[in-house]
């Protein structure tokens, strides 16, 4: 039998990154790091969508961004 081995590609890498923070974010929205996190992960999430040219995602990534930037900053 024969193994191959695929290289995971940077931006996949980042996706997985992010979705690892995204599961465990909700459960910190209580406090200003769960949006913090919200933000990273949402940040490492873009990359790999925009490669894809799923430019609505893109959009709706940079949306989230900045709501959930501005309610870390407390200003929302």
């Amino acid at each position: 039998m024969k193994i191959i081995k695929q290289r995971i590609k940077f931006t996949d890498k980042l996706a997985y990154m992010g979705t690892g923070i995204l599961l465990v974010a909700p459960y910190l929205v209580a406090h200003s790091i769960g949006f913090i996190l919200l933000v990273v992960g949402i940040s490492l999430l873009t990359p790999q969508v925009y490669k894809a040219k799923q430019y609505n995602l893109v959009l709706l990534n940079c949306s989230s961004i900045i709501g959930y930037g501005l309610q870390a900053l407390g200003v929302l």
